[in-house]
């Protein structure tokens, strides 16, 4: 990808994207010694929801190798989950330019908002993927820094060409001209740290849109997730026994981008939106849990159930005839179609569990 400069700035952006070139961008102070090789390890990205249940993504930690393709993977996984990312949290000293270029381009491309929160900071390349947040904000009390690159940490003219080349890239997406003279300006062993007044000419979302409107976020580790979960699920059904599934749904659609793999609380959201009348979310969640699960019975039954109701009878029988195939008691999972008939005689409920009956007798 060009990004204007001449010939010569853009075959080494262009290098530093295609083969990782470590050109780095790393905050002044914040290292000892400033100037080192790219960190092996990269950053930890970790899922996150909103209150409302968007789903988010912490990045924290410097920007090495690997994780653009980190991030990429961890935003299609969360797509997948029914929960998209719409906002990724950044705290990071910078790193390589290429893997900031790489991320703030993805996440230009896909409309997804940056932030930079109360006590965090995005200095160097992190500069990058922030700029690339569609809206991006950096909330008051956060602390951000631009400088320029420095190549095998030497300020040589082939790192001034590429931080150039970076500074007509940072136009294209509106970053103010202060900000990106600052980064042209201030060599590799400083840091220009931004105002309160840059950080709010650089943030692009307004009051009540974009970040604004996706907080407070609960963060999560690994075991805090489950945990999480688990206490969610807990009270979801204590709220589904108290006639309230509304409550229990919204409080289900919080957490599901932090277990996009349990079927079981696909299942239960399935059942809350039912409950809720919420027919079209119910089939959603009910098809997500035989997904990831398909020997789950509950989840086929409860699925033929709702598209037979949109008159679906076929689906629906394939539904019925997966419940009884995955159904260990085999007398049991019949005489449940049976009921199915004979609570529901003559409609399309009636018609697909007779079917599929009739292809198990065969």
């Amino acid at each position: 990808m060009a990004f204007g400069g001449g010939v010569q700035t853009q075959r080494l952006i262009r290098t530093a994207l295609c083969s990782g070139s470590r050109i780095l961008l790393l905050g002044a102070g914040l290292l000892a010694p400033l100037l080192l090789p790219a960190p092996a390890l990269g950053a930890e990205i970790s899922r996150a929801v909103t209150s409302d249940g968007r789903g988010a993504l912490h990045y924290d930690g410097d920007v090495t190798e690997g994780d653009f393709k980190n991030l990429k993977e961890e935003v299609e996984a969360m797509r997948r989950s029914g929960t998209p990312v719409e906002l990724i949290l950044l705290n990071s000293n910078g790193g390589l330019v290429a893997e900031g270029v790489l991320m703030g381009r993805f996440l230009h491309q896909n409309g997804i908002a940056t932030a930079v929160e109360r006590g965090k900071h995005c200095f160097s390349s992190c500069i990058s993927i922030f700029a690339g947040g569609v809206p991006r904000t950096a909330f008051p009390g956060a602390r951000m820094g631009v400088h320029r690159a420095n190549h095998d940490s030497q300020d040589t003219r082939d790192a001034r060409a590429v931080s150039i080349s970076m500074n007509d890239f940072y136009r294209e997406w509106k970053v103010p001209d202060s900000i990106r003279m600052a980064m042209i300006d201030t060599p590799p062993d400083k840091l220009y740290l931004l105002t309160e007044d840059e950080m709010r000419r650089f943030s692009t979302s307004s009051k009540g849109s974009g970040v604004s409107a996706l907080r407070p976020v609960v963060t999560t580790s690994p075991e805090k997730a489950k945990e999480h979960v688990l206490d969610t699920k807990i009270k979801a059904l204590e709220f589904m026994d108290q006639g309230q599934p509304l409550e229990a749904a919204r409080m289900l659609e919080q957490v599901k981008a932090l277990a996009p793999t349990d079927h079981e609380l696909f299942d239960m959201l399935g059942r809350a939106h039912h409950m809720s009348g919420n027919r079209k979310q119910a089939i959603i969640s009910f098809t997500s849990a035989v997904k990831i699960n398909p020997s789950y019975p509950d989840s086929w039954r409860s699925l033929g159930e709702l598209v037979a109701d949109e008159g679906n009878t076929e689906w629906a029988t394939q539904c019925f005839m997966k419940y009884y195939g995955h159904m260990e008691d085999k007398e049991l999972a019949f005489s449940v179609l049976e009921g199915i008939s004979y609570r529901s005689r003559g409609s399309k409920r009636d018609l697909a569990a007779a079917a599929a009956r009739r292809q198990i007798r065969r």
